[in-house]
């Protein structure tokens, strides 16, 4: 007993080490959590971690900046300085003034050389005409800050429409993965079968290698399915800056819209007055309306009134100079008006018209762009509904014939190789439907956004 007690000991503490480690081992590795996301809810996802959209935010902030410097423009100018100045030993201000002819002349200083000068002196001008520039200025910045803030919607729309079509993706690849595994589970049973069947004299070495080559064909579908399937999970990831390789679930299943689309002319004025794009180029087009006449302001005088203090050691504006601070102030009105001899003017004033004319074209543009978008995408969602319900009816076909191929096969009233095509065209009916599905959702999501729709999907 003595010899066995300190090995039992020492077994116990084994395996008490042993299980404590497998404690801390399992508490390291990662837990594997799976995200269950609806289509919505990746939308709204990444719209709030896509850097595309975070940057058109800041392009927003920044244009509502602008309209805050350009009404400043409105308020006085304020400036301020102060200096010290010290001249050379040299500097002398006293002459000699002749007198009568034959008498000497006469030393006269006329100011004390004082060498050590200080000043601080305060300037404000405020603007009264400006030849329109600050007016037109400001309501060009607003229309840009109008601008920016369209675009804002314009790239949330397109974001939302990328992962719309990365999620479906993702659905179209995941249901191709399970038709290939349930058709490989299928074959395997079927192998087995036939193998027994070969067994009892009942099929052929050749009926085992025909099911043995289907299974490995399957099985490579199987393999690209499952590559398609990381490869659009990782797109997804992408958009919703997680970690590339992230599992996530899919909550959302396709369905078909019973209603009918509205007519196509209507989808397109609704899109005319929501598209964030159109809008962006509609205050583009104003705010260059106006900076042409910002341009144009150059050809006015400028008046403006200004006033200023000056305190200084010597107050120069004071005669004669003294070596003390003393203040003075002067105000007034000021006009300038500068005439350009290069035509300056003009030239700012052509660019700014060959700008207003290049975004009225660009506009003109995306609105037919628009309709062609608009009645494509209504074609293709109405091509796609159709395909689905065309591909549903495959599959059920499909399935009708399998399951007739495989009694007859049991009956011994088919061959193993009709009972394979049959399982084969089934399984391409079902890919056909997941993908007819895919795009059908494709559709759906590619109407949105020529739509204007950015956040969620709704039915026209």
């Amino acid at each position: 007993m003595s010899g066995r007690f300190p090995l039992c000991r020492i077994a116990a503490l084994g395996l008490a080490f042993w299980m404590v480690g497998g404690v801390f081992r399992a508490g390291a590795q990662p837990t594997g959590r799976v995200d269950t996301l609806t289509a919505d809810a990746a939308v709204q996802r990444a719209l709030t971690e896509h850097p595309r959209v975070q940057a058109a935010r800041q392009q927003r902030t920044a244009a509502a900046a602008s309209v805050r410097e350009a009404r400043s423009e409105w308020f006085p100018v304020i400036e301020g300085q102060a200096r010290y100045r010290r001249l050379s030993e040299n500097v002398d201000y006293t002459v000699d003034l002749p007198t009568l002819p034959g008498s000497g002349g006469e030393r006269v200083t006329f100011a004390p050389a004082i060498l050590n000068r200080y000043a601080a002196q305060a300037r404000v001008e405020q603007p009264l005409f400006t030849g329109f520039r600050i007016p037109n200025q400001l309501e060009a910045a607003q229309a840009q800050t109008r601008a920016a803030r369209a675009q804002v919607d314009a790239t949330r729309t397109t974001v939302a429409y990328e992962t719309r079509a990365a999620y479906w993706r993702l659905y179209e690849a995941q249901a191709r993965e399970a038709a290939a595994s349930d058709a490989l589970r299928q074959i395997e049973r079927r192998l087995t079968d036939v193998q027994n069947r070969q067994a009892e004299g009942m099929a052929t070495e050749t009926d085992v290698l025909r099911v043995k080559a289907r299974r490995d064909q399957v099985r490579l579908e199987q393999i690209q399915a499952q590559n398609d399937v990381q490869t659009a999970r990782r797109q997804l990831n992408d958009k919703l800056r997680r970690p590339l390789d992230a599992p996530v679930a899919l909550a959302d299943t396709v369905t078909i819209d019973a209603p009918a689309l509205p007519d196509a002319s209507r989808l397109v004025a609704r899109a005319r007055e929501h598209r964030g794009d159109l809008e962006a180029l509609r205050q583009t087009v104003t705010a260059r309306d106006a900076e042409v006449d910002v341009a144009q302001s150059g050809w006015y005088p400028q008046i403006s009134l200004f006033g200023s203090y000056l305190y200084a050691r010597p107050n120069e504006q004071l005669f004669p100079p003294e070596d003390q601070f003393e203040g003075s102030w002067e105000a007034g009105v000021s006009l300038s008006w500068r005439l350009s001899v290069g035509g300056q003017t003009d030239a700012a004033a052509d660019r700014a018209r060959a700008q207003r004319l290049a975004a009225r074209y660009e506009l003109q543009d995306r609105r037919q762009a628009v309709t062609v978008e608009v009645r494509t995408q209504v074609q293709n969602v109405r091509q796609a509904r159709e395909a689905v319900r065309a591909a549903e009816t495959s599959v059920q076909s499909a399935q009708e014939a399998y399951r007739s191929a495989q009694s007859r096969y049991e009956e011994g009233m088919a061959v193993v190789s009709d009972l394979l095509d049959a399982e084969q065209a089934r399984r391409r009916a079902r890919a056909r439907l997941a993908a007819a599905q895919a795009e059908y959702a494709l559709a759906r999501a590619a109407l949105d956004r020529a739509l204007g729709r950015g956040t969620t999907s709704a039915s026209p």
